[in-house]
């Protein structure tokens, strides 16, 4: 092979495995732009359908994707947060408050941590997380 062909080869192998600009559209979730990557978080769930409201205000259904944080974690309500765990990725809204938990511990709705895995398994360890700073309604992208 003469140096123009592995030029070109490489040229190619280098395109196609770079990364693009498209999110996937994902009408549960924001489409997010990424920061504060945190690792070694904890998550758990919880039944939050009590008839009271959340912390933050909302009323909350199992069926929805969203977390509680601890008081003393700085993620404000409102804010989205995106998890990977095992390479499966997905986002829930900060909508209440969780008095015994640790700064990196996530209370997740039923929805959520279904997502991940099984409800009997009541913990999931080593999580990624993030804020997502900003985000995109789906149906608008239409």
């Amino acid at each position: 092979m003469n140096f123009k062909a592995i030029a070109l080869a490489s040229l190619a192998a280098l395109v196609a495995a770079a990364p693009t600009n498209e999110q996937p559209v994902n009408e549960t979730a924001p489409v997010s732009k990424r920061s504060d990557d945190t690792y070694n978080n904890i998550a758990t769930w919880y039944n939050a359908e009590t008839g009271n409201r959340g912390a933050c205000g909302d009323w909350l259904s199992n069926n929805d994707r969203f977390v509680a944080v601890s008081y003393d974690n700085p993620i404000p309500c409102g804010q989205w947060v995106g998890f990977n765990v095992n390479g499966v990725t997905s986002y829930g809204k900060v909508v209440d408050k969780c008095p015994s938990c640790a700064w990196n511990h996530y209370d997740m709705s039923l929805a959520l941590f279904q997502d991940f895995d099984q409800l009997y398994k009541g913990e999931i360890y080593d999580i990624w997380s993030w804020h997502v700073d900003s985000w995109v309604d789906p149906s608008t992208l239409f």
